[in-house]
């Protein structure tokens, strides 16, 4: 009779205990390995598997916080191959974003360093970055992705549609730290913050980084959390160190900073999927479709065994339900109010007058990333970290912005080794100061056999919902071509030209869209060219052309290439419209007096476009095309004619000589720049262009210039160049042909940047 009594106790409390049963799911890190996680959810939801609860590390507690804010496995999966993703986890700004009006000119740096006015000494920041990855992505990403979960959940990571922790690590108490409750982004993103790669989280006044380092698979945070029935645990990361041959960056920091994790699950308490993932690095979530499959399949051939020890169901359609009620009580993400910290008051009221508001104050998130982006343009701008939190009195987030300013000189360093005469250094200093207005001020210096140049550049920015910018520039230069060039040039060589520029400008400009701008420029300039009329004659005196010229210039300029130089992707395009008013003085060689005076005005007309396109993954088309039309005259003689003519220069070679066949005052010219990428830094290149002037520049017997006759006289050009575009600077191999003059190939190496400073008529 008893036996009997227990086996009908035992009959009445198996489906009441089968009915309670609670499941957890324990996630561990592993950079973009974890994208199995999400092959193994839908294989589970798929086949009616409960997830009540869940737990993760690093990557983990990115795809277990997007399931417990009522992501499916597809939207994930969407999100991890979105362009959006691949800006979040690299750092790079969406062209979209870019906004070309707060750049300033291109110049040949390739490193920076900034010293703080409070304490100069203290540079070490400087020189060692806090993080591989830009933070200025993630810093509003995580803001867009979680605040609206955060709201509904009241910073209680219970009441998520499904409770979730996950696991950081305070490395100052040596001990992992586990988050339950407060900002859902913030906790993510401390659990994810591999060391070096990405800057640390303070929760608590306590740095936090990725809780990989003290327990990349949290099975016993979810046991004393919740006490689940079963767990379903998944393993991606490895648990053995590499071999020191396989070692990469993130390999050998991984084993120097992770301590040892057991990624075991009692067989008592639930079942563990292991993966052994190869050949996938910590940022490679271009393959996480693949990853994604293996861990679906995975999880489906051990799919009987699962569900062998879960007795409860839920279906993917009842889920699909309580995800769709769940996300539709989110409160739209919409803000009014913005609290802004670490700024004074009239920095705070230069922040705030970026934000572009509707008749209402409300201004939407797509209204605060173009704000966001414009005011991390601004060089005084260190960082700025948001976090929204709804007002319910006033039905819209509130905005806090947590700003920290910059007080420092930026000092820069660059230039250019070639193999020709094209050897220079460059120094750039430069100060922002940010009050109600942003100002600016740089001074640059090259020093070099083929070109020295200092400038003298100002900017003041004027912010409201049309921005606008007054600034005022200071030049002189001077630039040599030589009488020939020869590989590994020796420098006594002698020049066969000389020139020189000073000037001064003040100009006006206005934001055309995102990638452009606008600019009104006047300005007066003093140039001299100093030259043999022939390359065959050098003697002791040259000829000498003074100019006295008067500019004003409207300029249109778009700009979204990927690099200032060797680009091979983006646009970029120039309309310029200048009236140039002056006169030249011609002495000849050996006298102090000016034989010739020449006066003219005229209107010149320049446009180019500059395009890239992707062709597939390995090969990208661009092409070029510029036109010049100018009603200017002749001056004195030939040579100061084609000196002071527009040139086709659109290589880093042909800046460096003085080629008088690609050189007019009118001309059409362009050509098709086929590119093969090798890789992400290397890629072969052709530059093939044709020139056709107008109304080509001739030389008659007493060296006078005369116009040829229309569309006589074309040439071209072909390079080929095989280019290194590492992250600060160019190292290129290439050979060129010109059809002028006769024989004339060229081949060379450069390491750096071949950029010139600002020239009075661009």
């Amino acid at each position: 009779m008893k036996r009997i009594i227990i086996s009908l106790i035992c009959c009445i409390l198996y489906p009441i205990s089968a009915f309670s049963q609670n499941v957890g799911l324990v996630l561990s890190g592993g950079g973009a390995k974890g994208a199995v996680h999400i092959g193994i959810i839908k294989a589970l939801e798929e086949n009616s598997i409960p997830i009540d609860y869940i737990a993760g590390t690093s990557i983990g507690a990115i795809i277990g916080s997007l399931y417990a804010m009522g992501y499916s496995p597809d939207e994930m999966l969407q999100l991890f191959l979105s362009e959006n993703f691949h800006y979040w986890q690299t750092g790079k700004i969406e062209d979209n974003y870019q906004f070309y009006f707060w750049k300033n000119a291109e110049n040949p740096s390739f490193t920076r360093l900034n010293i703080p006015l409070n304490d100069s000494l203290n540079i070490r920041e400087s020189l060692l970055p806090n993080s591989l990855v830009n933070p200025v992505q993630m810093n509003q990403a995580f803001m867009q992705l979680y605040a609206q979960a955060n709201t509904q959940c009241d910073e209680d990571f219970d009441r998520l549609f499904v409770p979730f922790l996950c696991i950081a690590s305070d490395v100052y108490n040596k001990r992992p730290f586990i988050l339950r409750n407060g900002d859902l982004g913030d906790a993510v993103r401390a659990s994810m913050t591999f060391p070096l790669f990405f800057k640390p989280i303070v929760i608590d006044s306590v740095p936090l980084w990725d809780g990989g380092i003290y327990d990349n698979f949290p099975v016993q945070p979810m046991k004393e959390a919740w006490h689940p029935d079963f767990i379903i645990g998944a393993v991606v990361a490895g648990s053995k160190a590499k071999k020191p041959s396989e070692i990469s960056v993130y390999n050998q920091i991984e084993n120097m900073v992770m301590h040892k994790t057991e990624y075991q699950v009692d067989p008592a308490d639930g079942i563990r999927l292991q993966f052994a993932i190869e050949d996938v690095g910590l940022l490679d979530f271009d393959k996480a479709q693949a990853l994604c499959d293996l861990g679906y399949n995975t999880t489906i051939e051990m799919i009987d065994s699962i569900q062998g020890r879960i007795e409860r169901r839920i279906s993917l359609q009842e889920v699909t339900n309580r995800r769709k009620a769940y996300k539709n009580k989110l409160l739209p993400l919409i803000f009014k109010r913005v609290y802004i910290s670490g700024t004074n008051a009239s920095q705070e009221a230069y922040i705030i007058s970026q934000i572009h508001r509707d008749n209402n104050g409300i201004f939407t998130i797509h209204d605060f990333k173009q704000a966001y982006f414009q005011l991390l343009m601004n060089p005084k701008i260190k960082e700025i970290i948001p976090h929204a939190e709804y007002n319910y009195e006033i039905q819209a987030f509130d905005l806090y912005l947590d700003v920290k300013i910059k007080d420092e000189i930026t000092t820069a360093f660059g230039g250019n080794i070639s193999s020709m005469s094209a050897n220079q250094i460059y120094l750039g200093i430069g100060y922002q100061s940010l009050t109600e207005l942003s100002t600016s001020f740089n001074l640059d210096a090259q020093l070099g056999n083929a070109y020295n140049g200092f400038t003298i550049y100002g900017k003041l920015e004027i912010p409201s919902r049309i921005p606008l910018d007054v600034r005022a520039i200071f030049s002189y230069d001077t630039r040599k071509f030589y009488e020939s060039e020869k590989l590994f040039i020796d420098t006594d060589l002698a020049t066969f030209t000389d020139q020189r520029e000073t000037f001064g400008k003040l100009g006006i400009g206005l934001p055309f869209l995102v990638n452009a701008k606008t600019d009104l420029t006047i300005g007066y300039g003093q140039l001299e060219d100093k030259y043999y009329q022939t390359r065959s004659y050098v003697g002791e005196e040259y000829d000498r052309s003074r100019y006295d010229l008067f500019n004003i210039g409207l300029y249109y300029h778009k700009n979204s290439l990927n690099a200032k130089q060797y680009p091979i992707s983006g646009q970029q395009h120039k309309v310029y419209a200048q009236y140039i008013l002056g006169e030249e003085k011609f002495f000849p060689s050996k006298s102090k007096q000016f034989s010739k005076q020449f006066s003219q005005s005229y209107i010149q007309l320049q446009a180019l476009l500059n395009n890239y396109y992707p062709v597939n993954s390995c090969f990208n088309l661009g092409y070029l095309i510029e036109g010049m039309v100018s009603s200017k005259n002749l001056w004195s003689n030939y040579t100061a004619s084609v000196l002071q003519a527009p040139g086709f220069t659109p290589t880093p070679h042909s800046k460096l000589i003085l080629n008088e066949a690609f050189h007019a005052n009118q001309y059409i010219a362009g050509g098709l720049i086929p590119i093969l990428k090798l890789n992400s830094t290397f890629h072969f290149r052709g530059d093939f262009y044709g020139f056709l002037p107008v109304y080509p520049i001739k030389r008659d017997e007493k060296n006078q210039a005369y116009y040829g006759k229309l569309f006589t006289g074309p040439a071209y050009w072909a390079e080929v160049s095989l280019v290194a575009q590492l992250s600060f600077m160019n190292v290129s191999l290439y050979v060129n042909h010109y059809s002028y003059p006769k024989n004339s190939w060229n081949f060379g190496l450069n390491i750096g940047y071949l950029i010139f400073g600002p020239k009075f008529i661009p």
